[in-house]
């Protein structure tokens, strides 16, 4: 039997057993608090905001503005009322 052939019958078993739970990662199906939420949120800008290469600036607590140089950053920082 040919290498497709073998590969072919090995796919029509396994669809014909039913067993799909190879398809729902079951396991990545996790209720998340909301904290967790915001994490995970934070940490998805954070990359976002590095990969279009910005930086980050801090302006007290909780306080950050993402910039391309301090310039920018000082200037949004006077926008919002950092400053």
């Amino acid at each position: 039997m040919s290498k497709t052939k073998a590969l072919m019958t090995i796919f029509a078993a396994m669809a014909m057993s039913g067993d799909d739970s190879f398809l729902r990662n079951e396991d990545y199906k996790k209720n998340l608090t909301d904290e967790e939420k915001a994490e995970l949120k934070s940490i998805a800008k954070r990359k976002r905001n590095k990969k279009r290469g910005l930086t980050e600036f801090n302006y007290g607590k909780n306080k950050t503005i993402w910039a391309l140089n301090q310039k920018n950053a000082d200037r949004k920082a006077r926008k919002k009322g950092y400053l």
